[in-house]
């Protein structure tokens, strides 16, 4: 492969040439090679390459749908790289299935592991915002119920982004089947807290899904600035934020 220097930089491909970008620079490389369709399908030494595509193809799958399953906290969340390290993550989770054969492994099986579901607990959705910072004080989470309750609260320890004047806070309990994809969200009333907030200890407390499967506990924080009796909700990578805190089979 080589670089494309010159004022001109090209694309596409120019007789037995191929020119492209590629992280952050313009290349070219002699066309042809690689793989083709038919090989891959039948070809016995593609067969790791086609173990390989299949459970790519189901993470992807159960990436696609798990991140629709969040868009009420995410749809205003820009980051390109969200689905990378998404897909990353599942991929990861997969590879603990140890009961299923190459080529058959899942996001399910491996997440009857604890490794597995510590993986995905850990996850940072939204790296520029830890949900925690903003949770001065002592949390606790009641699967039972799903009730998230703090106490010890004292909003002088808040630190909020550049022209926030309110942060809500809601409790998400998402029902995830890994197996189908298929997928319940419910979700508390959004608790609004200022400068003048003074209760000391609050719960949020989400309704009970209708279906069954691992039941995720989400605590969500979104920032707004009050403007003429109004909230604007602001969309920076900073006041966005999303963490999961409880994983059980329901």
């Amino acid at each position: 492969m080589a670089r494309q220097t010159g004022i001109i930089k090209l694309s596409g491909t120019i007789g037995d040439l191929n020119f492209f970008e590629s992280h952050g620079g313009h290349h070219a490389r002699r066309a042809g090679g690689g793989f083709n369709s038919h090989d891959v399908k039948n070809k016995p030494s593609m067969a790791r390459v086609r173990e390989n595509y299949s459970e790519f193809g189901q993470c992807s799958h159960t990436k696609k749908y798990f991140n629709r399953a969040l868009r009420p906290f995410l749809c205003i969340y820009k980051d390109r790289t969200l689905h990378g390290r998404m897909m990353a993550l599942f991929m990861a989770i997969k590879k603990l299935d140890s009961g299923g054969a190459r080529g058959q492994r899942t996001v399910h099986g491996g997440l009857q592991t604890m490794r597995g579901r510590r993986l995905l607990q850990d996850f940072e959705f939204t790296p520029s915002c830890h949900v925690a910072s903003y949770l001065p004080g002592t949390t606790h989470y009641d699967a039972s119920s799903r009730t998230f309750t703090v106490s010890n609260f004292n909003t002088s320890q808040l630190s909020y982004p550049n022209g926030a004047t309110h942060m809500a806070l809601t409790l998400g309990v998402l029902l995830f089947d890994f197996e189908t994809n298929t997928y319940e969200l419910t979700q508390s009333a959004p608790l609004y807290i200022d400068a003048s907030f003074a209760d000391a200890a609050f719960s949020l407390q989400a309704p009970a899904p209708s279906l069954l499967g691992t039941a995720i506990a989400l605590i969500g924080v979104k920032f707004y600035q009050a403007v003429g009796g109004q909230f604007v909700v602001l969309r920076g990578q900073k006041a966005v934020g999303l963490e999961i805190i409880n994983i059980k089979d329901n």
